[in-house]
């Protein structure tokens, strides 16, 4: 094994470190979390019929033992994200009580984002973003099928970008450090033989950097929730100690917890597989004062007659915001912040407009909030919901038109009826994933 990685776990777990040798070689936890944000967690339940364990980290975590969790209609009703334990605790300790605006700084694959949602105000903007292009584009997708696009903008900006577009209006930063990542060595035995000091060091340059970002980003009063899945003290503990002697407006916030081989920073938290669960560092930081009302920059709404005609035909509907990125036309039921950049979604995508006529796009009809306000609906059987995520059309006698299409209550997709017969609009990208696994 190798040399540095004995020496430092060492320091690490101290007595507790032939224990977490052994575990690390056991599988590593498997948990969602279910979206509490799409429904309420007991209907949630009712759609699974799988076992689930509460995982003790989070109410709406839940372990389970199952295979192919992408396959089932749960996941791709959007009732569930997979994820581990000590990752679904972490958002769990922010403060949202009467703040406005919310940004993940690092927020792919997505959790962070998808845990905080449910329990931000209606009207608080959540800004997802992610420096990595091809990380940004899994992250809107992820929030995409959880339904998760209502008052939401997904940006691909770096750290700086961030700090210039939202200096001193932020009520919640979340910043989920790109990290050396020791604490997922079950799911990733090849971390031990790549094992350096020069990556922990990297990874150390970089967060603080980021946390530098993020202070600019906060408001007086605000919060800043910082974690990483690494157990290296440079990225982890010292990490929040440099930063407090540096910013003598920032406190630690402590958070209660109880457990094996605690963080050496009193007031955060550290967790392992011998906790059950996979590495996780966790500390929460407020900049002194109060909280107060920030002045935003909203982005004009505009008007389109085939973009406004299509979303009032379709939707029981009478105030909107409609806004134009690039060539795709964006609804939001609240004013959104006038953005510089480097935007991927800007709400909720309704479509685009196509040789004269209007196409609707898939996350039209994800959308939670918009769920109940479709005039026109189609309700799957089993058969008929596996014939429609494998991309099949669907005989339906009913008028001609486009159509929210539904499982069990729960948005699926959308098509359009003609002459009897839906035409499927289920993306290829997905039905792909479907088609060899169309009866499970």
């Amino acid at each position: 094994m190798n040399e540095l990685f004995v020496k430092r776990f060492k320091e690490y777990f101290g007595d507790y470190y032939d224990d977490f040798i052994k575990v690390i070689n056991e599988p590593s936890s498997k948990a969602l979390y279910l979206n509490a944000e799409k429904a309420d967690p007991e209907l949630i339940i009712k759609e699974i019929d799988f076992p689930l364990v509460q995982t003790g980290f989070n109410d709406l975590s839940r372990c389970y033992e199952y295979d192919g969790i992408g396959h089932h209609p749960s996941y791709e009703l959007g009732l569930v994200y997979p994820q581990e334990p000590s990752a679904a605790f972490t958002a769990s300790f922010a403060n949202t009580d009467n703040i406005r605006l919310c940004v993940d700084m690092c927020a792919a694959p997505g959790g962070k984002s998808i845990n905080i949602k449910h329990r931000l105000p209606g009207d608080c903007l959540l800004v997802s973003n992610e420096i990595n292009y091809k990380r940004a584009t899994i992250l809107s997708q992820n929030l995409e099928r959880c339904g998760i696009n209502d008052n939401v903008i997904i940006t691909n900006k770096d750290g700086k970008g961030l700090a210039k577009q939202f200096k001193n209006l932020a009520d919640l930063v979340i910043l989920d450090a790109p990290c050396s990542g020791e604490g997922m060595i079950r799911k990733y035995q090849e971390i031990i033989d790549d094992y350096s000091l020069e990556k922990i060091n990297e990874c150390a340059k970089i967060q603080k950097e980021l946390l530098e970002n993020a202070y600019e980003m906060l408001k007086k009063g605000g919060e800043l929730l910082y974690s990483t899945c690494t157990y290296a003290f440079e990225e982890d503990e010292e990490q929040i100690l440099s930063f407090l002697m540096t910013h003598q407006d920032m406190k630690l916030v402590e958070l209660p917890f109880s457990g094996i081989n605690p963080s050496r920073l009193q007031g955060t938290i550290k967790l392992s597989p011998l906790n059950k669960t996979e590495g996780q560092f966790i500390a929460l930081l407020k900049k002194d004062g109060e909280l107060a009302a920030s002045s935003y920059k909203y982005e004009k709404s505009i008007a389109n007659k085939l973009a406004d005609d299509f979303i009032k035909e379709n939707l029981a509907i009478d105030d909107y915001y409609l806004y134009l990125l690039d060539d795709t036309y964006y609804l939001s039921l609240m004013p959104l912040l006038k953005i510089d950049r480097n935007v991927l979604k800007y709400g909720i995508e309704v479509g685009k407009i196509t040789k004269g006529r209007f196409e609707p796009s898939h996350g039209f009809y994800r959308s939670n909030i918009l769920a109940k306000l479709f005039k026109r609906c189609i309700e799957l059987n089993a058969k008929d919901y596996h014939d429609y995520v494998a991309g099949l059309e669907l005989p339906f006698d009913v008028e001609n038109g486009y159509y929210l299409v539904k499982y069990h209550g729960y948005s699926v997709g959308f098509g359009k009826c003609t002459g009897g017969r839906l035409k499927n609009k289920y993306p290829k990208g997905l039905r792909q994933v479907y088609n060899s696994n169309k009866g499970e």
